[in-house]
């Protein structure tokens, strides 16, 4: 999305508008003021469940009763989603009960399999065809952390959005927006009292001064460049290892954006990788979280 966004810019204000918005992007230890942070998509009503594990049975507990507790754990971890308010509860560091959450987000994101064929560019012929699984998401929420002076650039980059549509393949019809709400103010995620920490809400990649006392998943990106670019001789960027939506970082005075803007994936200077935290603040409270 945030390359979509930096592409409208560069048609419609010119180069030179762009490289000084993405210039408030190259900060270190929270210096400078990034105009605009997006969280990825979630299911509508959902977000993604904290990596964090708060709790794990204590090693004298006899052995009966700690396969009882970490099955109560396996319960109450299962589910990938929360809603709203179990996702303010956590981050108040308040415990959930276990839920059936898995299959009600699950309902939301229907599973969808299509027959594929490829090419082979050396012999120039059809190989054999192949099945691909792919997901629906019927509604989509993004989460945008706009100043007050980029709100109009954002609002018309959504209803530019809505004609082209986004993604990768959106050549072949993904991508695609029926309709879409312009942001409006959010007010729903909780104040944390004494908050010592983040949860992003976007993969990112930490910047050198970033904390690294935490809890994360890393994931491969295999990105490739878009619109203008797609047609180049080599249009994949280097892989890129990223952490996980849910990813959480004790920091004893949490900031409003973690991570970088990366140079360097392509043979192209110009092109640049967004991987900056969404960050909201959490409240570290023991357990099994680092002291």
């Amino acid at each position: 999305m945030f390359g979509h966004l930096c592409w409208f810019i560069a048609r419609r204000d010119g180069t030179e508008t762009l490289e000084k918005f993405l210039k408030r992007y190259m900060v270190r230890q929270g210096d400078g003021d990034p105009p605009v942070l997006l969280s990825d998509g979630f299911p509508t009503g959902y977000l993604p469940r904290p990596i964090w594990v708060r709790e794990a049975p204590a090693n004298d507990l006899p052995k009966d009763q700690r396969v009882m507790r970490q099955q109560e754990m396996k319960r109450r971890y299962e589910s990938s989603w929360l809603t709203l308010a179990q996702f303010n509860q956590w981050r108040r560091g308040e415990d959930l009960e276990p839920s059936t959450l898995a299959d009600q987000a699950q309902a939301l994101i229907y599973p969808h399999t299509t027959t594929r064929n490829w090419v082979n560019r050396l012999t120039d012929t059809a190989g054999d065809p192949f099945d691909m699984r792919e997901i629906i998401l019927p509604r989509l929420t993004i989460y945008w952390r706009i100043e007050d002076e980029s709100l109009s650039l954002v609002e018309d980059f959504l209803i530019d959005l809505m004609e082209s549509g986004y993604g990768k393949r959106k050549s072949i019809g993904y991508g695609q927006v029926e309709s879409f709400t312009l942001p409006e103010l959010f007010s729903g995620f909780a104040d944390v009292v004494n908050a010592n920490g983040f949860v992003t809400l976007s993969r990112f990649v930490p910047a050198p001064d970033d904390p690294t006392d935490g809890f994360w998943n890393a994931v491969v990106k295999y990105g490739k460049v878009g619109e203008a670019f797609a047609s180049d001789k080599n249009p994949f960027k280097k892989p890129l290892v990223q952490l996980e939506c849910g990813s959480c970082f004790r920091d004893p005075a949490p900031r409003q954006w973690y991570g970088q803007l990366i140079s360097g994936l392509s043979w192209r200077d110009e092109v640049k990788q967004y991987a900056f935290a969404f960050p909201l603040p959490i409240r570290f409270l023991g357990g099994t979280s680092p002291e």
